[in-house]
């Protein structure tokens, strides 16, 4: 078909627990329309993936496609036809670079109610992107000579009057007030709150709030885990805040952190996560032990004479 591509990709990385689990092996499909553009029309990147009606689709946020720039996202309420089940995400991306330009390949999770996981992943697919032709129609016409601007001593009065009376004027108000400008006052900087005062101030915030009550589990989760991303950006000197979770306990292994440090550090992320991507609703009781997890973790990090910022990566964690 003309202008359109088609790629299908089925990737059955489950493991055997899952395959018990699951009764419709993950399937995943793609469609890019058209697959030949210009500079800036619309590509149609539709992603169809077909999977068991007791599993969920994580679609991966945000999605990294190079050279193309993301213009719409459009995710689909699952739909379930017997022991199959589709859920749809519609991706407008567009180019402004000529040439064969490729579509990354990325990755989809999908989670069953046993919280096993398996990973389907695109391929990576060729857009050509086509300059504007111009306009044939005519022939070439010669460049037109420069316009001459008329130049005399009567063209000259306006601006020099103009430029004498702006000067006149700054000059009088330069003695005006010269005499009235005040020293400015240095205030003392003060020195930045040391990183577990921060955390402590935020995880009891977090604790007394009413997000639980509202039933904002992911909003309480999300919160959690920034303060802990923070904590650990000011404690150790990591962005933790533009990390995956992954990426920031490999930065915390780096900066000496202890083994059970990094196992509680991993807990916490991990679960925040769950949360925030997967959708899994935990028991109010079981919330309020992200808070408790939190202060252990600060307890367990601050040094015994701590600064009012410790970004050092080779102070060992106690």
């Amino acid at each position: 078909m003309t202008g359109r591509r088609l790629v299908t990709t089925a990737l059955l990385l489950a493991a055997p627990a899952l395959m018990t689990a699951q009764t419709v092996l993950p399937e995943l499909r793609v469609t890019l329309d058209p697959a030949v553009i210009t500079v800036g029309d619309p590509i149609a990147v539709v992603v169809t993936v077909t999977h068991g009606p007791d599993t969920q689709v994580v679609w991966p946020e945000p999605i990294d496609f190079g050279v193309f720039e993301l213009l719409d996202i459009q995710i689909s309420n699952a739909t379930t036809d017997g022991d199959h089940a589709q859920s749809r995400a519609t991706l407008t991306v567009t180019a402004f670079e000529l040439g064969d330009q490729t579509v990354p390949a990325f990755e989809i999770a999908i989670i069953d109610s046993a919280g096993e996981t398996v990973t389907l992943s695109t391929e990576a697919v060729t857009v050509t992107v086509d300059s504007v032709d111009r306009d044939k129609s005519g022939d070439i016409r010669d460049i037109k000579a420069p316009l001459e601007i008329p130049f005399g001593v009567a063209t000259l009065l306006p601006w020099l009057a103009g430029l004498v009376v702006l000067g006149g004027a700054a000059y009088w108000l330069y003695w005006r007030y010269r005499r009235r400008v005040r020293p400015q006052v240095v205030t003392p900087i003060a020195p930045p709150r040391p990183a577990h005062e921060i955390a402590y101030d935020s995880l009891a915030a977090l604790e007394f709030s009413d997000l639980l009550a509202q039933g904002k589990v992911k909003t309480y989760h999300t919160r959690g885990s920034d303060i802990m991303r923070m904590y650990a950006k000011n404690r150790f000197g990591i962005d933790a805040m533009e990390m995956t979770t992954d990426e920031a306990i490999q930065a915390l292994r780096q900066c000496g952190a202890t083994n059970g440090v990094i196992a509680e550090f991993r807990q916490l992320l991990d679960r925040c996560d769950l949360v925030k991507f997967a959708k899994f609703r935990p028991e109010v009781p079981d919330c309020h032990d992200l808070v408790s997890l939190g202060r252990r973790l600060v307890d367990a990090t601050t040094p015994t004479d701590p600064s009012p910022v410790d970004t050092s990566v080779e102070t060992k964690v106690a």
